[in-house]
């Protein structure tokens, strides 16, 4: 690819030059014999030619025209005009040897300032710099972010959206007592946005345990009052009235869910599984409600069917030799799941004590932060183990930390393997 551009480059200078040198070194040119009407007349016929292509608007061409004629009859004036010669005089060696360096050597320099010169290097190259990139913005910087913003609403605390934003952070680092702060701050400056209600009661009821009573579920109905379509809201309404036992109005909800997904999708089938197993509960009980225990005991946990039947990743985590020093006592040992696209938004997460390995461990729905974002709804996860002296789920230089390649969804033998230290 470098050698195809500086051809191209090459080629293109080389024309550019053709344009300007050879007028440069032409030899003298004389224009002699040429009387001023002559003159006038070719180049009115030059502007009347430019003004029927359209070059010239109307105002120009009128312009023009005066000043051809002012300068006619400054020449007729001139007893010596109809014997004037002009002569037009060769460019020095020097200045045309200037002007042939200058153009390559400032067409190279306006690149290397406004172009990508990076895109040249060789895709090893540019591979490794992709690499570097993350590392740049270090876990210690990105917490340093999620404070400065932290610090930054405590000097203006009526910020509704930065809450919000606040809020998200925190629960991306797990630190979820901290984003259900976060989230009745921005409620209280703002109860007219359904997702930032539904949010708020996903998190509340992760913090109680995954319990959706109380509080969480009046948040629910406060968001379906706003938007009576708001998928997380129909979702989790469905899920609180799945708990107390009240499968017929579940099925209700999730109904109202699936009218609001693409037919077929994978969150189609996922509502569907949800649905059945509601009305299946429901005739099981014969249609009255069951007290809220077994009802738990029950319950889908938002997961389909395809859940039971495979949707889980299952395997153990072992130290690599190079790191069993580095082992810090009483850690916390953190694996997690996450789209293997990319995205760090974990689908599934197990804390454990860091005390034993290997380690064997199920992901499954029961373990989802959200929802929308489940491993049931993925055909491949990527994996991440790490061993934590703190205890924070944000990594911290000293954590060791191990990922896999994708692995696809119901695998049963992962071996995930804890090879670094976080610098």
């Amino acid at each position: 690819m470098t050698i195809a551009f500086w051809a191209s480059v090459a080629l293109l200078l080389g024309g550019a030059l053709l344009f300007v040198l050879p007028p440069l070194l032409r030899p003298p040119t004389t224009r002699a014999g040429m009387s001023p009407m002559a003159a006038y007349r070719d180049q009115r016929a030059q502007i009347e030619a430019e003004f029927a292509q359209g070059t010239l608007t109307k105002e120009q061409h009128a312009q023009a025209l005066e000043e051809l004629q002012s300068r006619v009859i400054e020449e007729v004036g001139d007893v010596s005009a109809d014997k004037a010669v002009t002569q037009q005089q060769p460019q020095s060696k020097a200045f045309v040897a200037t002007v042939a360096a200058l153009i390559p050597v400032g067409a190279i320099a306006l690149y290397a300032v406004l172009g990508s010169p990076a895109a040249l290097r060789p895709e090893a190259e540019q591979a490794a710099s992709a690499k570097d990139a993350p590392h740049a913005m270090s876990q210690e910087q990105m917490e340093s972010m999620v404070q400065a913003l932290a610090d930054k609403l405590q000097k203006n605390p009526n910020d509704a959206t930065g809450w919000h934003m606040l809020a998200r952070s925190y629960v991306a680092f797990q630190r979820l007592p901290e984003a259900a702060q976060a989230y009745d701050k921005a409620y209280q400056l703002n109860r007219q946005d359904p997702n930032l209600m539904a949010d708020y009661a996903d998190v509340l009821a992760m913090v109680n345990g995954r319990s959706l009573e109380g509080r969480p579920e009046q948040l629910v109905k406060e968001a379906l009052k706003l938007d009576p379509q708001h998928q997380k809201s129909l979702s989790l309404a469905g899920t609180a009235a799945f708990n107390r036992g009240d499968f017929n109005g579940a099925a209700d909800y999730w109904k109202k869910l699936l009218a609001t997904v693409p037919p077929g999708s994978p969150p189609a089938a996922s509502v569907q599984a949800n649905i059945d197993q509601a009305l299946a509960e429901a005739a099981k009980a014969g249609g009255k409600p069951v007290p809220a225990t077994a009802a738990v005991a029950a319950a889908p946990s938002d997961k389909p069917a395809a859940a039971a039947s495979g949707a889980t990743v299952e395997g153990n985590v072992s130290l690599a030799d190079g790191v069993k020093a580095s082992l810090p006592p009483g850690a916390t040992l953190f694996v997690y799941a996450r789209p293997a696209d990319g995205s760090r938004m974990p689908l599934a997460i197990l804390r454990a004590s860091a005390d034993k390995f290997p380690f064997q461990f199920k992901l499954d729905d029961s373990m989802a932060m959200s929802p929308e974002s489940r491993i049931s709804l993925r055909d491949q996860v990527q994996l991440v183990a790490r061993v934590s002296k703190s205890g924070n789920a944000m990594p911290q230089p000293g954590d060791l930390t191990g990922s896999s390649g994708p692995v696809k969804v119901g695998a049963r033998d992962v071996k995930l393997v804890i090879t670094e230290v976080v610098k």
